[in-house]
């Protein structure tokens, strides 16, 4: 299977002209697929991802410790991130940005984990939440990272103002950093 080390997508229900509509490109979705878990509201299953959790060997979240403590739940941080944009009116918002990176070979998990958070961390601004989950499938890709993250500034409430430069820090810087360290050139 032919690599592709890094790729950033935003979390958007409703994309741009020409692209097909998806109901389920939540952030809450989001949250769940990468968590590899079941969320639910009452008694109903919103999403429900728990049958693949063999593959999940790291879960951690970046948040600062100063933040409201709706941010440090991982329900109501994404489930929150959709209802600013819902509130918003913008069909096109985005709703958070999803990373997805192959780890470098030859590490051990605890390394991974470690120079995982530190490439995050590198290029988020203050007031922006990050959950990364690492997955080792079964067969036919390599591990790999996802990394969900707020498109908006964390307030007291709810979240606040879109970050407009996150997704070249992502995109532009994080992209540059996480191929030279994937690919060994680090």
């Amino acid at each position: 299977m032919e690599r592709l080390p890094f790729r950033c997508l935003p979390v958007v229900t409703h994309p741009k002209q020409g692209h097909p509509v998806n109901e389920l490109r939540t952030a809450l979705r989001e949250a769940a697929y990468i968590r590899r878990t079941r969320f639910t509201k009452g008694d109903v299953t919103i999403h429900d991802f728990s049958s693949r959790a063999e593959d999940l060997f790291m879960l951690t979240s970046i948040v600062p410790d100063e933040a409201p403590e709706w941010v440090h739940r991982p329900f109501l941080r994404w489930q929150l991130a959709d209802e600013a944009i819902e509130a918003s009116g913008d069909l096109h918002g985005v709703r958070a940005w999803h990373v997805c990176g192959d780890l470098r070979p030859g590490l051990s998990r605890g390394e991974w984990m470690d120079q995982v958070v530190d490439l995050v961390r590198s290029v988020l601004p203050a007031g922006i939440v990050a959950e990364i989950a690492g997955h080792i499938p079964r067969a036919g890709r390599p591990p790999h990272v996802h990394i969900l993250i707020s498109s908006r500034y964390f307030g007291r409430r709810t979240y606040a103002g879109v970050s407009y430069p996150l997704y070249r820090r992502l995109n532009g810087c994080l992209r540059q950093a996480w191929v030279e360290w994937a690919c060994g050139d680090a």
